[in-house]
């Protein structure tokens, strides 16, 4: 029998008070103090049910502002396995209107200061919440602090100096998310293999034209590419000495052919471009690239997985590309798409710390199909949350030598570029 899903949201609300910044904690029928949170009704959205949830327990309208996390657990219910699935946010109240629970579950509903609140949930919290009040505090200084439009929305052209300054900025609060968002994971997904945490020294220094050039995966994924068109592109990596290309699936084999006994590295793409495979599906794409002449795979992984908190089945999909790499004699690299610019900052820092903890060799920004592309702190997030576990690939709007300088500085060991020959001045 299958495991019926039952689905809960809510939230951890705050409000600044006449002391500081305030927590709304209720005290729920079990005698334990929690966050107001409940389950999503048909046709309901996981945000939607949050603030309905918290509106109808406490009476106090809220904004979510950011994700705190998401956990899973099994209970019977009637003797029957139930799968929970539990979703909060971070909101922000409106108005000033005092709590008033309203519903027979709730005993109490009240707002306290930060400190006290804390301490509060610690005494007499759930141990698998142990986590929030770590992940509140570090998104809101990163939005309390404008890092958002200061450092995350800067501009590939954006000058040296202002990334530099930018980013001494938002360190501090980086640093703090990638710690709360480690304690987080380490939490939810406690049957993963983690690996030490350790600090990176960024900004690196400024790169060489070789070291440029090194990085360079020369990428070619446009759905109407020709076999011409992919010929050129092999015979521009051989003139111009770029160390990858990287082609659709469908033309591996071509380029293999083509390269020859060239000293240039075959790389393909599976998922591509959604992320919507299957992990069987992830399987036999792998099988197929290697035996088709690729030696690295970017594999999409499920973005839709990682955007609503799901990073069991993030997990498990970079894992099924990993173990059937690692089938191979010769296992090809496996890299790790994002897609950045679909997550906020703290999904970015997840997504690669449980790539990496999965075995991924690389994480990578974008597939150059979304809104966005690579973006400096995404790199530099994604490098603070791998810590050398695995590399980096920034990918997608990268076309000119000052954009391949700041994305290599700030994290990023690879470049996959459609402009390869744009960045070398």
């Amino acid at each position: 029998m299958s495991e019926r899903v039952e689905r809960a949201a809510g939230g951890l609300v705050v409000r600044q008070g006449r002391q500081g910044r305030e927590v709304l904690l209720i005290d729920d029928a079990y005698g334990q103090v929690a966050f107001p949170k409940g389950h999503l009704e048909p046709g309901e959205t996981w945000e939607e049910a949050a603030v309905r949830e918290i509106l109808e327990e406490t009476g106090v309208r809220a904004r979510i502002v950011g994700d705190i996390g998401r956990i899973e657990y099994r209970i019977e219910r009637n003797g029957d396995p139930v799968r929970k699935q539990v979703r909060l946010y971070l909101l922000q109240a409106e108005g000033d209107a005092s709590p008033v629970h309203q519903v027979e579950e709730v005993n109490a509903a009240y707002f306290l200061p930060w400190d006290e609140a804390k301490a509060r949930h610690e005494e007499r919290g759930y141990p698998n919440w142990a986590f929030a009040f770590a992940k509140a505090e570090a998104i809101l200084d990163w939005l309390d602090g404008g890092f958002e439009e200061k450092f995350r929305q800067l501009s590939l052209a954006a000058p040296v100096a202002d990334v530099d300054q930018a980013f001494v900025a938002a360190r501090a609060a980086l640093n703090k998310l990638v710690a709360a968002c480690r304690a987080e994971v380490l939490q939810t997904l406690p049957q993963v293999p983690w690996f030490p945490a350790k600090d990176v020294s960024l900004p690196r220094p400024k790169p060489s034209a070789e070291a440029v050039q090194a990085a360079i995966e020369s990428t070619l994924l446009r759905p109407e590419a020709s076999e011409i068109d992919i010929q050129n592109l092999c015979a521009e990596a051989i003139r111009k000495k770029w160390p990858t290309v990287c082609v659709s699936p469908r033309h591996v084999a071509l380029a293999r052919r083509f390269l020859g006994a060239e000293p240039v590295r075959v790389c393909t793409v599976i998922g591509f471009p959604h992320g919507a495979s299957t992990p069987g599906a992830l399987r036999f794409e792998v099988a197929d690239a290697v035996a088709s002449g690729a030696v690295e795979i970017d594999m999409v992984g499920p973005v839709g997985a990682l955007c609503e908190g799901d990073l069991a089945s993030w997990y498990l999909a970079v894992r099924a590309v990993v173990d059937t790499a690692h089938q191979f004699a010769d296992p090809p690299v496996v890299k790790v798409i994002l897609e950045t610019s679909a997550l906020a900052i703290d999904g970015v820092i997840k997504g690669a710390l449980v790539a990496a903890a999965a075995g991924a060799d690389f994480v990578k920004t974008s597939t150059g199909f979304h809104t966005g592309g690579a973006r400096i702190a995404d790199v530099a997030a994604m490098a603070m949350a791998v810590a050398g576990r695995a590399g980096v690939k920034a990918s997608a709007g990268i076309r000119t030598p000052e954009a391949a300088v700041q994305l290599l500085r700030y994290g990023a060991d690879r470049l996959g570029t459609s402009a390869a020959a744009k960045l070398l001045p």
